[in-house]
């Protein structure tokens, strides 16, 4: 393996307005990043808090469905087969789609099979059945999330990072809200396993836009390795190159990337059992979502997209995780109001723009730390760290909750004291925000730096 650059200067790139990011979004391949965003979005949210309605409904106790939050774990651990998804030349789908769609086809397959295998059981027909098709789909979608992240990545030139994540993101937000918007509202007419059986074929989306899609060029040294011998060095390389690329920096960015969402991943799963314990009706959550959740997130991947091309990400990455923590505490807050329409409205503006800034200006930064030559088994090992301990804390969540209803004597003020806590979780990420920020302006710039405009990604050398 060839030496890599390091220490390149850094671009110097002129501000970009909304008119230039509007003419940018006409670019074929922006488009199908947001089409490839939605395929992507959809299946974590259906394994996820979507599930999590229809679980409460059925009546699964709070713990049980903070404990089965941790299906998404294959989303949080995918980068233990990436580097597999980087080597391994799938036959016969290589030679006629190329290395990333190849990829891309097969999860997105086996990820609208996995969806119907769970519209066909329902938690009803036999749960163990059902989690294992929900297990089928999280696998799957996390092999096509590590395929449509190499794509993205290695289809953008450096300043066009920020707006390619940006519209992934905003793709990625749209899967999320028809993952679960949608299917609120249609479980009331038409059940859950129904409404499943039609969300599979959102899928379909994915798989039209991965033939559209042109297989991106590869750098000069991303030959493939083979033998049995590779399979070490195809787990030990894109380490290697990482540490090589970013040195001591490495101990500032990881802890970063790991703590970012934290604040999400403990809240999130009790959010719906919250709804469902206040008797709001799932055509009620539908419509808040609607009306005030889906156009806040898009704000929010938007604000967040300019803020990148004009000033850097940090900016936007610490307040975003300022404003999670505000919405956290919002639904403390619901808690003891009752139901209140105005404070669950509040909240959900809070949650929608934080989450689709914060979402939009991590990956854009991320994006940036990893190398052409290992990008698939890089993104997977940085996104894997975004998702990985929020998801296992939240896994508890449902206890904590019923531990502090008993301490309390009172559902509500259970959930409000834990809602009220969660935004503790926010204040490592802003130390860390802080100390990036500071190690840029010591070394003159860096990704997403507060002192300049985002850094380049490392390029392979002759």
């Amino acid at each position: 393996m060839s030496e890599l650059v390091t220490a390149q200067d850094e671009p110097v790139r002129p501000k970009t307005g909304i008119r230039e990011v509007l003419a940018a979004l006409r670019q074929p391949k922006v488009a199908i990043a947001v089409i490839f965003g939605i395929a992507t979005g959809m299946p974590p949210v259906l394994v996820g808090s979507t599930m999590g309605f229809w679980l409460r409904q059925e009546g699964i106790a709070l713990a049980a469905i903070g404990f089965m939050g941790w299906i998404g774990i294959f989303i949080s651990t995918k980068f233990l087969w990436a580097p597999f998804v980087d080597w391994i030349r799938l036959p016969y789908l290589h030679k006629r789609l190329g290395h990333r769609r190849s990829w891309m086809l097969v999860g997105q397959v086996f990820v609208i099979l996995g969806i119907l295998g769970m519209a066909a059981t329902g938690p009803s027909g036999g749960l163990g059945i059902f989690i294992a098709f929900a297990m089928l789909t999280s696998f799957a979608s996390a092999t096509h999330d590590i395929a449509v992240d190499a794509w993205r990545i290695e289809s953008a030139h450096d300043a066009e990072q920020d707006l390619m994540a940006s519209a992934y993101i905003l793709g990625l937000r749209t899967g999320y809200f028809l993952g679960n918007v949608p299917l609120l509202a249609a479980s009331a007419f038409i059940g859950w396993q129904t409404a499943y059986a039609i969300a599979s074929m959102g899928g379909l989306a994915g798989l039209a836009a991965l033939f559209l899609a042109r297989e991106p060029e590869k750098p000069r040294d991303f030959a493939p390795m083979t033998g049995l011998a590779s399979v070490g060095a195809a787990l030990v390389r894109p380490l290697k190159v990482f540490w090589q690329d970013h040195g001591s920096g490495v101990f500032i960015y990881l802890p970063l990337v790991a703590l970012y969402f934290v604040t999400d991943g403990i809240n999130n799963p009790m959010v719906g059992p919250l709804y469902i314990d206040l008797g709001f009706s799932t055509t009620e959550i539908a419509g808040m979502r609607t009306v005030v959740g889906f156009p806040a997130t898009l704000a929010g991947v938007v604000v967040a997209g300019l803020m990148g091309l004009r000033f850097g990400t940090l900016p936007a990455m610490a307040i975003a995780v300022i404003l999670a923590g505000v919405s956290n505490a919002g639904f403390g807050i619901l808690a003891l109001s009752g139901g209140s329409k105005l404070v669950w409205a509040g909240a959900t503006v809070f949650e929608g723009f934080s989450g689709g800034m914060a979402t939009a200006a991590m990956v854009a930064w991320a994006s940036r730390l990893t190398n052409p030559i290992a990008t698939a088994a890089q993104f997977a090992l940085l996104s894997s760290l975004m998702t990985l301990l929020g998801n296992f804390l939240g896994g508890f969540a449902g206890v904590s909750v019923e531990a502090l209803q008993a301490a309390t004597g009172s559902s509500m003020q259970g959930f409000a004291v834990y809602f009220a806590l969660t935004p503790l979780a926010a204040i490592p990420p802003l130390f860390l925000i802080w100390a990036v920020s500071r190690r840029n302006k010591r070394m003159g710039g860096g990704p997403g730096g507060l002192s300049g405009p985002p850094g380049a990604r490392p390029a392979a050398a002759a």
